[in-house]
């Protein structure tokens, strides 16, 4: 199943350049169709059967990445129409997909947990039997914000307009050929010269939520973190205060594998699809 898994990972960020929205939607529902099945299976109780397992996550999987897809067509919006308004919209819908993908890699039922994130904080919502709200810090992304924050400018009303953490400077993306801007985990740090370019908030969301496509790495760990958890009461005081969002070195590395043989910047399969929807495809900042 792990050698199933990563060969998957790998053939879908070798896909060439998606040209369509139908590629994009094709690329988002397979997604989370096969992770959540795959996802469910691992997670399945000894007594429950397979077949019924995997079909059940991967119709849920397929449901959630549907809305991961239409998350990232109204964050195109905002390029299109100039208008930062339509990254709130995308963001709960993007919570949605991810809250379904993620439920249906867990083996639960789409609607069991939902969670909504801002920056490093996450809220959750699980509705089986009562309804509880919890927070959580992911602390991966906090360590990126707090990295961001050092030497740049907090810029509180994009960030507010946004849902997002922006960060601005005046370097980033002059001295590498970064799209005048860059995202660390679901952190923004913009070119203070393309504050009002909406391309580039198009690009760096899209970033974001493709941190949020391997939100299911997380899912697939249930099991063992839970064994740790039921064994140590420091563990389970950890869990209670942080989720971990171990998808960040998974999208990193297969980030630099992307990197490796790359003949311009958009040889890359997650700039592709950033380009794509941001309209920044062969844009040289300042033009």
């Amino acid at each position: 199943m792990r050698v199933v898994l990563i060969c998957f990972l790998l053939i879908c960020t070798r896909i060439q350049g998606q040209d369509t929205k139908g590629e994009m939607a094709a690329y988002n529902v397979a997604l989370g169709s096969i992770v959540g099945g795959i996802g469910a299976v691992i997670n399945k109780e000894p007594d429950e059967k397979f077949g019924k397992v995997f079909f059940k996550g991967m119709y849920q999987g397929a449901l959630g990445g549907y809305l991961v897809y239409e998350s990232k067509n109204l964050v195109g919006k905002i390029s299109s129409n100039n208008r930062l308004e339509y990254s709130w919209a995308a963001k709960f819908t993007n919570a949605a997909g991810v809250s379904i993908i993620e439920n249906a890699a867990s083996n639960k039922s789409f609607w069991e947990k939902w969670h909504f994130n801002i920056g490093f904080n996450r809220f959750e919502f699980h509705t089986k039997d009562e309804f509880r709200f919890r927070y959580k810090i992911l602390p991966l992304s906090f360590l990126a914000t707090s990295y961001a924050a050092l030497t740049n400018k907090f810029e509180f009303n994009r960030s507010l307009q946004t849902g997002e953490f922006i960060f601005s400077n005046d370097t980033v993306g002059l001295t590498t050929d970064e799209a005048a801007g860059i995202t660390y985990g679901n952190v923004v740090i913009i070119n203070t010269q393309f504050l009002n370019d909406f391309r580039f908030y198009s690009h760096e969301i899209i970033h974001i939520y493709q941190y949020y496509d391997f939100n299911f790495v997380n899912s697939f760990l249930d099991r063992p973190i839970n064994g740790l958890e039921s064994k140590s009461n420091f563990i389970r005081k950890l869990n209670s205060f942080f989720y971990w969002d171990l998808q960040a070195p998974v999208l990193l590395s297969l980030y630099i594998a992307e990197n490796s043989n790359r003949s311009n910047y958009y040889d890359n399969f997650f700039e592709n699809e950033a380009g794509f929807w941001s309209n920044t495809i062969f844009v040289i900042p300042g033009e």
